[in-house]
């Protein structure tokens, strides 16, 4: 008996953990009110060890703020640590992560801003299983069924920088906040080379002639990034999450300035997984031997395949007063739900935003929230998958058409996968017998449904051999068949 090693893959869930931060800023003036809080998350690395993780992130704060006279905004980056647990996790497990803000509480004292931040964070790792199987036999008749399996899985993080030359709509006096959206549509790697084209959105906040304006640009970009290390093979699980969002005002002689300069600078997390194949043997046996076989069972992991689609989507909220706001600020959207279904996936989540208005004693913000549950079609995806979707905004805005009308437009990006579970022989323990006690000549009534090697296995003889002498039998039989066994002694 021949054996070979086997080494698969298989992307598991590794645990959710809920941890609390706090974060402190201090300001110019003093703070009398907190308009808006908006907070992003990731986590730069990590350390696996045997049944723990620890890892590193980083917070950014875009705050806005008013002293009771003027409006102003503040980013704040902070670092966090956290760490997880499961007995899966290894030295050589690789991990992703999902970051949500459940909750922020702000307390404010002076020209001093106390945020309490709620995360929940959600990993994910790349666990391997290595098996002996049994992949032939020189002396025995073999079963051999191919085998699918994740052969390898990295990942990888790749910095990118996307800039962009923008206008805004009205005069640029102060800025207050710029944010920034990214989603690729598609991606190719050739030759140690990642192509990525995707819509990316700047939302600039600033104040103009004494107004708060905030303007929505979304814009195309194609970038190529440095990917020698991946795989050519490899199926990609592609993300990108911004940084940190910089501006830089082109500033002329003329009396209108509208013109500057965005840059985003982003991290593009790849996924990268290969699939193998391999001949295994799943049932054998000999002219004058059966076998006690030993079987382990292995689950692994395939990608089903990654869509981007996008949507846009409405609804009517109540506004403050009645009012119309100025400015909508810190928009995210966030997806709590992904159902598989057969060419489709139903995806359910939140945008969430900050409308600003303008009073006579100031600006004041209502916090908005609205629902969303879309059908997005996926023309490889069954219900057996498991699916996975991230929901990006590349445009928002807020109107007055009888009631406060928010638009934005969502761009899904649904990445899916299945688990594959078979079994294979590790062992088999050899077990002859005495062929000279058979007959030399059987007849043996074989029953309707039986297939030629369950035939050959049960009388202990070729294929050829039983055909030769039976070459009216079908495979499998069509109706109980009596066949006539030469036994070689």
């Amino acid at each position: 008996m021949q054996f070979s090693n086997l080494t698969g893959f298989s992307r598991r869930f590794v645990g959710k953990i809920q941890t609390a931060e706090s974060v402190r800023i201090s300001v110019k003036n003093d703070i009398a009110d907190v308009l808006s809080v908006g907070v992003d998350n990731a986590v730069n690395s990590y350390e696996a060890s045997r049944g723990e993780a620890s890892f590193y992130g980083k917070t950014n704060v875009k705050f806005l703020y008013s002293d009771g006279i003027a409006v102003s905004g503040q980013s704040y980056s902070a670092d966090f640590t956290a760490s997880i647990s499961n007995d899966i996790l290894d030295t050589d497990s690789k991990l992703t992560f999902d970051i949500t803000t459940v909750e922020t509480k702000v307390e404010t004292n002076a020209n001093t801003a106390t945020l309490t931040i709620l995360l929940e964070i959600t990993a994910y790792a790349y666990i391997a299983d290595s098996t002996p199987y049994l992949s032939g036999s020189d002396d025995a008749f073999c079963k051999v069924e191919p085998l699918e399996y994740l052969q390898s899985a990295n990942i990888y993080h790749l910095p990118v920088t996307i800039d962009e030359e923008l206008n805004a709509s009205r005069n640029i006096n102060t800025v207050l906040l710029a944010e920034s959206n990214v989603v690729a549509r598609e991606y190719t790697l050739t030759e140690g080379v990642l192509h990525i084209t995707g819509n990316a959105c700047v939302r600039l906040t600033y104040i103009s002639e004494g107004n708060i304006v905030t303007d929505c640009l979304p814009f195309d970009f194609d970038r190529e990034l440095d990917a020698a290390g991946i795989d050519p093979d490899s199926q990609l699980r592609i993300r990108i999450t911004p940084r940190n969002t910089k501006v830089r005002l082109n500033i002329t002689e003329e009396e209108v300035n509208t013109a500057f300069s965005a840059e985003i600078s982003a991290d593009v997390r790849a996924e990268a997984c290969v699939i193998g194949s391999c001949d295994a043997v799943t049932d054998a046996y000999g002219t004058d031997r059966d076998y006690n076989f030993e079987r382990k069972s292995i689950t692994t992991t395939l990608p089903c395949g990654s869509t981007v689609d996008s949507r846009r989507v409405s609804a009517t909220l109540p506004s403050e007063d009645g009012r119309t706001p100025v400015a909508a600020v810190n928009v995210s959207a966030t997806v709590t739900g992904c159902t598989s279904l057969e060419r489709r996936a139903e995806i359910v989540g939140v945008i969430r935003a900050t409308a600003l208005y303008s009073t006579e004693t100031g600006t004041t913000s209502q916090a908005l929230e609205i629902p969303f549950a879309e059908t997005v079609p996926v023309d490889y995806l069954m219900p057996q998958c498991a699916s996975y979707a991230t929901a990006t905004v590349t445009d928002f805005s807020l109107r007055d058409a009888g009631g406060l009308q928010a638009e934005a437009e969502l761009y899904f990006t649904v990445d899916s996968e299945r688990d594959v579970t078979c079994s294979v022989i590790v062992s088999a323990e050899d077990m002859p017998f005495d062929k000279t006690a058979l007959p030399a000549i059987e007849v043996c009534l074989a029953h309707k449904g039986e297939t030629l090697w369950q035939l050959c296995k049960g009388l202990h003889m070729s294929e050829e051999d039983l055909l030769a002498t039976n070459p009216e039998i079908t495979n499998p039989l069509e109706s109980d068949t009596r066949i006539v066994i030469f036994n070689k002694i």
